[in-house]
């Protein structure tokens, strides 16, 4: 079945729901005194998003934001 709506599609959602539910796993992959210390999912947007706010060793604030774009199916070969 071809995918007709993408805006946002149920497979971007889902996938950025996975990432979220993977926090902890990647934060292990972060360098000991790093850590996330918030994160916010933005489903309805047309390109979902996680942001991921991290604290370095030095205590200083950064984002990290994954946007997820499914390409359309036309697209792919």
């Amino acid at each position: 079945m071809r995918t007709t709506y993408y805006n946002p599609s149920t497979l971007e959602v889902k996938f950025a729901q996975a990432l979220e539910d993977l926090t902890p796993q990647l934060e292990s992959k972060l360098d000991e005194g790093e850590r996330v210390i918030e994160i916010e999912s933005v489903l309805d947007a047309d390109n979902p998003m996680v942001i991921y706010r991290l604290e370095d060793k030095e205590g200083d604030v950064h984002e990290v934001v994954v946007q997820i774009i499914q390409r359309p199916d036309h697209i792919i070969k």
